[in-house]
């Protein structure tokens, strides 16, 4: 009676020993793993890249980061003609035409600015370019937290197509063996149907989770920005998730982020568009100089010609824009405030996810899938001995992958608020030349 069930525990005890070694590998093993998106329809030819050769490669290439450095760079120019001051202005001006009466009148015109006018300006420019530089390099963070949830995301989809793969060659060959074993009339047909659709849908997850590896390889090259990403395998440790400082910590350097930093260097900046508003409110002086060649009854002679204009400031005080001004000030101010607040709340609800994500994470590797394997191990062994039914043996397996791809699921997790803690701190990106580039 024993004998006949000798093939079904094999298979059910082999199962649990290869989804256990190669998911949940053990303490102080090498659990670094190369990805290929798609091996079907890309081509690797070189060798793999990190993590940082993929940060350095997307500082050179992803074309939104292209765009917020000439962001950045358009700002001096800004600046630059900020400070510029007006231009001498020449005029000429001839009455009548004859030789006998007639006179030309040339002068060179030029403003002079009053009330600090050039130097508020300055300044407003010179805030705008904080605003510009904060703005780059929180797009750099960003760009950083983007890749690295792309990077990852793509070794979790890997290693979950691993637990498809697993699960559905199990399922399948314990179809067979159903099918085999109903058709001798040792156990049910029901039995039989209940495991063709289990092998079924383990067949569609398996195909769900390759399509999922080949969209997380395509939203990694895209995030990159080179095309070229597409010919490498990248290679990474999904299971090592690194550690952050106390959140007290990064509390305290909140205000040295780069959108706390663009948020108050745009308050800065409104403040001081009220000092331009109100210096041009002081009229600007223009000085005259030139000659004067008049001829009268045939005779030439020429003059000097001195002037000074000075607009009257009666029915444009400039009021009205600089209420604008101060209005705008009051409101950057409150957003400058709204901001520091809102990006208090993120860091600490980003910084909870991270805790719990790595927390859940170590728990199911230490309590979880060793319970989940036992459990298997305990089903196989009653099994045996005719205490359960072959379907038992196969939903402690089902069991077992889920926490498995649990466990993978709290690792991306982890990995994911690990990278947005990185956006929000300003974490700048690696200054690494091309790892693409200098292999070609």
């Amino acid at each position: 009676m024993l004998a006949r069930y000798i093939p079904v525990i094999s298979l059910a005890i082999a199962a649990s020993s290869v989804s256990a070694q190669s998911l949940a590998p053990a303490v102080g093993t090498d659990s670094r793993q190369s990805v290929a998106p798609n091996p079907s329809t890309v081509t690797r030819t070189n060798s793999p890249l990190t993590l940082e050769d993929i940060l350095g490669l997307a500082a050179q290439s992803n074309p939104a980061f292209r765009g917020a450095r000439a962001d950045a760079d358009a700002s001096t120019g800004t600046f630059i003609q900020a400070g510029a001051r007006p231009n001498p202005e020449l005029s000429f001006l001839q009455e009548g035409s004859g030789n006998t009466e007639r006179t030309t009148t040339a002068l060179l015109n030029q403003t002079i600015e009053l009330g600090g006018k050039r130097r508020a300006r300055l300044d407003v420019a010179s805030y705008g370019r904080e605003v510009a530089l904060a703005t780059l390099d929180g797009r750099a963070a960003a760009l950083r937290s983007q890749i690295i949830a792309a990077f990852y995301g793509l070794l979790a989809a890997q290693r979950q197509q691993q637990v498809a793969a697993e699960t559905a060659a199990i399922a399948a060959r314990s179809a067979d063996l159903a099918d085999k074993r109903s058709r001798a009339g040792k156990v049910s047909p029901v039995e039989a149907t209940r495991a063709k659709v289990a092998a079924s849908g383990a067949q569609i997850e398996l195909a769900n989770a390759t399509t999922r590896v080949s969209t997380a390889a395509e939203k990694l090259a895209t995030a990159t920005g080179d095309a070229a990403l597409r010919e490498h395998a990248v290679i990474g440790d999904l299971e090592s998730i690194p550690a952050v400082e106390p959140l007290s910590l990064l509390l305290a350097r909140i205000e040295d982020s780069p959108l706390s930093r663009a948020s108050k260097a745009e308050m800065m900046r409104s403040h001081a568009a009220i000092s331009v508003e109100r210096a041009k409110r002081i009229p600007d002086v223009t000085v005259s100089a030139g000659m004067k060649h008049v001829v009268t009854g045939g005779v030439p002679f020429n003059q000097a010609v001195i002037g000074v204009s000075i607009p009257l400031p009666i029915f444009d005080t400039n009021k009205g824009a600089l209420l604008e001004a101060v209005h705008r000030a009051e409101k950057a101010s409150a957003d400058f405030d709204n901001e520091k607040a809102a990006l208090r709340l993120e860091l600490t609800q980003t910084y909870a996810s991270y805790k719990t994500a790595k927390h859940e994470a170590e728990r199911l590797k230490s309590e979880v899938l060793p319970t989940a394997r036992d459990a298997l191990d305990a089903t196989s062994r009653g099994y045996e001995l005719g205490k359960f039914a072959f379907l038992d043996v196969l939903d402690a397996q089902r069991t077992l992958s889920s926490e498995q791809s649990r466990y993978v699921q709290a690792l991306t997790d982890a990995h994911l608020a690990y990278a947005d803690l990185g956006r929000l701190m300003g974490t700048p990106l690696p200054s690494l030349a091309s790892p693409i580039s200098t292999q070609r």
